[in-house]
């Protein structure tokens, strides 16, 4: 009963607080060609061509993440969906825009790996890791250890290299 109850609490508030957010990934979802479609405890997923992974409302699209990274990437993603849910229709301003900056800049990712610095350091992506069950992880590197207070600079260039790609 817990679940139905949290389950449609989750989908009024995707389609009431984060309407603008769930429209657009409505218009991607239709609109981009998958091979594979499946749910994700709430979200409805769906595999795409593109390099890299995003969660647009109750929506996660999937890049081509390696198998065992799927899950890491999923819960993720996952985060960002909870993140529509508490930000309302502030998401977009406060998380869509400075994720996909993040990402996509190339200013940006030469920053990350000169530095070193993961792509889930930034607070977004923190705070995605943590809503969505990956803690306080760094990179989605299998073997990343939540509990690892330090990294050596050879994992997070590792991680950076592998995020990346992605993108």
């Amino acid at each position: 009963m817990k679940n139905i109850i949290a389950g449609i609490g989750y989908y009024f508030l995707q389609w009431t607080v984060g309407l603008p957010q769930n429209v657009i990934g409505l218009t991607f979802w239709i609109f981009t060609r998958s091979s594979e479609k499946y749910r994700y405890r709430k979200a409805a997923v769906k595999s795409w061509r593109f390099g890299g992974s995003m969660g647009l409302g109750m929506f996660i699209f999937m890049g081509d993440v390696p198998m065992h990274e799927k899950e890491y990437v999923l819960r993720h993603e996952y985060g960002h969906t909870i993140q529509s849910v508490i930000l309302g229709p502030l998401f977009l301003p406060v998380i869509g825009l400075p994720s996909l900056l993040w990402a996509s800049i190339p200013a940006f990712q030469k920053l990350r790996t000169r530095k070193m610095i993961s792509y889930y350091s930034l607070y977004t992506e923190k705070w995605a890791n943590a809503l969505g069950g990956n803690g306080k992880t760094q990179g989605a590197r299998r073997g990343a250890r939540p509990s690892a207070s330090r990294r050596s600079a050879k994992d997070v260039k590792n991680d950076v290299k592998d995020v990346e790609k992605s993108f």
